[in-house]
């Protein structure tokens, strides 16, 4: 890894500090909606109204508009045609704004039909919930669209910490108005669905002031210029991509929750809090370094810098490695523990842990094969090279299918989740064997391999003596507190930090290069 990796990084840690922030506040957000609902049928019909508004929001934002269009107007900046790329981003945002609201329209007026069809297994009282309830969450579409379009506009742009922000304002909007109107609607579900929609339009609100730094003015145009517009055209084969590459897992929800609404209650709602976990990390580093490496990669791509584009995707990959290999062995060791300490409360009982913990270690088995998937992708996407994105998002979708379908009988939930961590594996090998054929002259990405596998044994190394403490830890803190919660939280803070001792030390020991650049960024900023 060269002095020039640490840029990307630093680009990263700056806007990853936000992240954190926000996705502490996502899982404080989880642990209010668990309080109140817990994992019972309540929970079933929140989890299943808020899946289709959920999906379309990762699809927005983390797939047709920063993946397939924002590519071309980072491509239309970097030639210095301003003024096309604003005629595009005019174009892009009549267009978005006109599907987005005859999208919202169309959901509220069949909501009934939609959830059915997401969960025929509801009985009817909980499926009038779940239609109801997503009613009031559907409009949160059409904020979270054009909040998604102005955001990868900043991005582009360089201007990363609305990204950062935008989720930490979602967060407290919702978990301020379940407190507030809880008291006040017939029963709390309803109160965060309001929160949901009220979070969305909050995201929004706070990114247009940014938009003046940008210095780009855009404005509805008619549809008939909107889809004249060349770059609109040229951008229609990245929307495939994006939705069949960075959008197949979040594809593969809507296909396997009607299974999991047939496995039983709870199920649903269990596989959601699993996936919180794992979309911390995913969220944190994953997307965060993906969000920053597109616009990067369109830039080398462009200007034909084939050394830092390889070295740039090379630091990339590596990073993540370092990052979601040891998350995900350290969950496995301790998800029981882990669920407990986030969920535990009110409606939350040991039965909503125990499906919880075996829902998160099938799911959390994928980590790593997911986030490498992101990365890869927006290799992929700043190469305009659509076909492997869309291969690799249909081979994916297929085996959670078949993975579920076969699964679901004996493992229930942790069948669908064990068959979500099947298809990110598949997408992850499609990829990385496309990578290695691209740089065919290179040797980089096959020492990039061997550097997955250095990791992986180094977490699990440094897991091997939570193994032996674990118990030991517990019971001391349990003995010397009498709340509950403060004994698990200061049990569980204990285990990371001897985990991630043991495995900052090991990385020292080797002089593991990426650890020397984190190192390095800790430095900077006088940590």
């Amino acid at each position: 890894m060269t002095q020039k990796a640490p840029s990307i990084f630093k680009k990263s840690s700056d806007l990853a500090v936000l992240t954190v922030i926000s996705r502490v506040l996502g899982l404080v957000r989880e642990s209010v909606t668990a309080a109140f609902l817990g994992t019972g049928v309540l929970a079933d019909a929140f989890a299943v109204a808020f899946t289709i508004p959920n999906v379309v929001r990762r699809l927005f934002a983390d797939g047709v508009i920063s993946s397939a269009f924002i590519p071309r107007f980072k491509g239309l900046v970097s030639e210095n045609k301003r003024g096309e790329a604003a005629e595009f981003l005019s174009a892009l945002f009549t267009l978005v704004t006109l599907v987005s609201f005859v999208f919202v329209a169309i959901s509220i007026l069949f909501s009934g039909g939609i959830t059915a069809l997401l969960a025929p297994s509801l009985e009817e009282t909980s499926a009038a919930e779940a239609a109801f309830l997503a009613r009031i969450m559907f409009p949160y579409i059409f904020f979270i669209s054009l909040a998604a379009l102005t955001q990868s506009v900043l991005n582009s742009s360089g201007i990363f910490r609305p990204s950062g922000a935008s989720p930490i304002v979602f967060n407290i909007s919702f978990i301020t108005l379940a407190f507030l109107l809880a008291p006040f609607t017939e029963n709390p579900a309803r109160a965060l669905s309001v929160g949901v929609l009220a979070g969305g339009f909050m995201q929004l609100a706070m990114q247009l002031p940014f938009m003046a730094k940008t210095l780009f003015r855009f404005s509805f145009v008619s549809l008939k210029k909107a889809f004249a517009d060349p770059n609109i055209a040229r951008s229609g084969k990245m929307v495939l991509a994006a939705l069949f590459g960075t959008g197949a897992y979040q594809l593969n929800v809507l296909l396997t929750t009607n299974m999991a609404n047939s496995a039983g209650e709870g199920v649903v709602s269990s596989l959601r809090f699993s996936a919180r976990i794992e979309e911390l990390v995913i969220g944190v580093f994953v997307v965060t370094l993906s969000t920053v490496i597109l616009p990067e990669l369109v830039e080398n791509a462009k200007s034909r810098d084939f050394s830092k584009l390889t070295e740039n995707l090379d630091s990339a990959l590596k990073f993540v490695a370092f990052v979601s290999i040891p998350a995900l062995v350290f969950t496995l060791v301790n998800s029981t523990e882990m669920v407990q300490l986030l969920f535990g409360f009110g409606k939350f009982d040991s039965k909503s842990v125990a499906l919880t913990a075996s829902a998160l270690d099938f799911r959390i088995t994928g980590l790593f094969f997911l986030a490498l998937s992101r990365i890869l992708n927006s290799f992929f996407y700043a190469l305009e090279r659509t076909a492997l994105p869309v291969f690799a998002g249909l081979v994916s979708i297929a085996v959670n299918f078949i993975a579920a379908y076969f699964l679901v009988d004996t493992l229930s939930g942790g069948g669908i989740a064990l068959a979500s961590s099947l298809a990110s594996l598949a997408a992850a090998v499609i990829l990385f064997a496309a990578v290695l054929r691209y740089f065919k002259n290179s040797a980089k990405f096959g020492k990039t391999a061997l550097y997955f596998v250095k990791i992986s044994i180094i977490s699990v190394v440094s897991v091997c003596p939570l193994i032996f403490l674990k118990d030991r830890f517990y019971n001391f803190f349990d003995s010397l507190f009498k709340i509950g919660k403060i004994s698990e939280m200061c049990s569980f803070s204990l285990l990371a930090l001897v985990f991630m001792m043991f495995f900052a030390g090991i990385s020292a020991v080797v002089k593991d290069e990426t650890f020397e650049v984190v190192k390095g960024l800790f430095r900077k900023r006088g940590v």
